[in-house]
């Protein structure tokens, strides 16, 4: 019994011992946010502390829910208060760093008691303020990355970004480190080196760490050119979100649960935070990185709204539109997207999008359109009385040009309200479209071995499409779906809508309209004639005001 009595003591002793190592290790990885460590202590055999379980599983499910609350601070809008420091303290920062930034960030964040918006308003003064160092970045300059240097330049790569955010979140004694790892930055090709090669940040708040690039939301590169934009795309991205362009080199800085491998990483598609922006996902299994494709196309469903706008494309590696190489449809808030490719060459499939309201100008002009077609038109409005001179010298002024690459580029500034509202004023006035959809999605396409492209098919896999039919959310084009009609035939056309209460092909002003069937569908049997080089397809929701949906090719 003695025996008995001792070795029960002795497992108890050790049991107990094992708990309270398991606890103070599992209460670590709880305030570190390591989903990492907490995802292999609940699935690891042997008994274990349910409390500790428990709280495990509650701290995964933290991290791997889309946290709503953040939503609102990725407006895409710079705080205001980061222009009200003041001249004289702002030109002190940038000369002694260590005696005046302490300054800068009591006046950035003084009186503000949201924690989120604090970090907000460090993040928008350092992309208000700091550069891009391409120098550094290609290897022309190698200068130091630590805050000081990085106000004293007022230059910076990723890692002076990393630093100064952090330094600047110490003194407004909010929890922040900086990460190493690997991203899809510019120049990524699907492939990740044996080093790390980006950095940011990670800030604590309300005993949850919340991700941030200052660096990718400070702009964008363009050929070797910073081209300044200010985002929110990577200000309080969740996790799950974070990690299609961002791996960390320690996996614990993953902040979720199961750990995404460097294999995963280096499949999926590079999915930007822009994507978030627009509050998409994908419907079921989203593409790969690289993608082949045969005659069936690849398919692509996102869920979406009705107030964002979507579209897609396939273009070549030198970002040439192939037309009539990809197709969408719409169901309810569902958005059914098809790639296909026209030949054995290497192309890229994109999703673009734009919120319904959004007014979006055009962030880079090739020079010659810009001094051979819009100047000219500038002194035609000025002369017509239709612009000032002083909104001619706004408009001209917001865009910088770099004769390397070709283009003008807009100069981001958001609280420059009487340019911004000149060029956006300018812009339809000159032929620049204010609907413009930026890129939130792409990936490789191929055709598989066997498949020679649709091209040995059809000029054109599908139908162009117009922004009518596009913005729809409840039409749907049955037939045909082939863009390239053979003349000197019968083809039945065949639409599913609750968007439009007539459809009709016009020719020559002369209108066939289409049979509204007992099950609701529109159908027509038309007789595509030689004489036809297209068809279009109108639709009107009056029966007064037609709309271009559809367009065909004969052949």
């Amino acid at each position: 019994m003695k025996r008995l009595f001792f070795t029960l003591l002795l497992f108890s002793i050790l049991l107990n011992f094992s708990f309270s190592q398991d606890t103070e290790k599992i209460n670590k990885a709880i305030a570190e946010g390591d989903c990492e460590t907490l995802f292999t202590f609940i699935n690891s055999v042997g008994e274990k502390d349910q409390r500790l379980v428990t709280n495990a599983n509650q701290t995964i499910r933290k991290y791997t829910t889309i946290d709503a609350a953040t939503v609102k601070y990725r407006t895409n809008k710079m705080e205001s208060r980061v222009r009200t420091v003041g001249k004289e303290l702002m030109e002190n920062v940038f000369l002694d760093p260590e005696k005046y930034l302490p300054a800068v960030v009591t006046k950035l964040v003084t009186g503000v008691s949201d924690q989120f918006l604090k970090v907000k308003a460090i993040h928008d003064w350092i992309c208000d303020n700091i550069v891009y160092d391409t120098e550094t970045a290609f290897e022309r300059a190698n200068r130091r990355q630590d805050y000081i240097s990085v106000l004293r330049t007022k230059l910076a790569v990723c890692a002076g970004y990393a630093n100064l955010f952090n330094q600047m979140c110490e003194l407004a004694s909010i929890e922040s480190t900086g990460i190493t790892g690997y991203s899809k930055g510019f120049g990524y090709t699907g492939k990740i080196g044996s080093s790390p090669d980006h950095d940011w940040n990670a800030v604590k708040i309300n005993n949850k760490w919340y991700l941030v690039d200052v660096t990718w939301d400070a702009g964008f590169i363009d050929q070797k050119t910073f081209v300044r934009k200010y985002s929110t795309s990577y200000l309080f991205l969740d996790s799950r979100s974070f990690l299609y362009s961002h791996l960390p080199f320690i996996g614990k800085y993953q902040f979720h649960a199961p750990s995404l491998t460097k294999e995963q990483f280096v499949n999926e598609p590079f999915i930007g935070g822009v994507f978030f922006r627009y509050q998409l996902s994908f419907k079921d299994e989203l593409p790969s990185y690289d993608n082949l494709v045969d005659r069936e196309g690849l398919f692509v469903n996102i869920n979406g709204s009705n107030n964002v706008l979507l579209n897609s494309a396939v273009r070549t590696l030198q970002k040439n539109n192939i037309d009539g190489a990809s197709w969408q449809s719409k169901s309810g808030n569902t958005f059914s997207f098809v790639y296909d490719v026209p030949d054995t060459q290497n192309y890229k499939g994109y999703v673009f999008a734009r919120f319904n309201n959004d007014r979006r100008i055009h962030e880079r002009i090739e020079i010659s359109s810009f001094e051979g077609k819009i100047i000219p038109s500038l002194d035609s409005l000025l002369q017509t009385k239709k612009i000032t001179e002083r909104e001619k010298e706004l408009f001209i002024n917001s865009y910088f040009k770099v004769l390397g690459n070709g283009y003008y580029y807009f100069i981001d500034d958001q609280f420059d309200i009487p340019r911004n509202n000149a060029v956006v004023k300018i812009h339809p006035l000159v032929g620049l479209s204010l609907e413009l959809l930026e890129p939130v999605l792409d990936f490789n396409i191929k055709a598989k071995s066997g498949y020679a492209g649709f091209k040995n098919y059809y000029a054109k896999r599908f139908p162009e499409t117009f922004t009518a039919f596009i913005r729809a959310s409840n039409t749907k084009l049955v037939s045909p779906i082939n863009g390239l009609l053979n003349a000197n035939t019968m083809e039945k056309f065949i639409i599913e809508s609750r968007d439009y209460v007539r459809f009709a092909i016009i020719v020559d002003d002369r209108f066939t309209f289409f049979d509204k069937k007992p099950n609701g569908s529109f159908e027509l049997m038309f007789e595509i004639t030689s004489d036809l080089n297209e068809v279009q397809i109108y639709g009107t929701k009056n029966n007064r005001n037609y709309e271009s949906l559809l367009r065909y090719n004969v052949n």
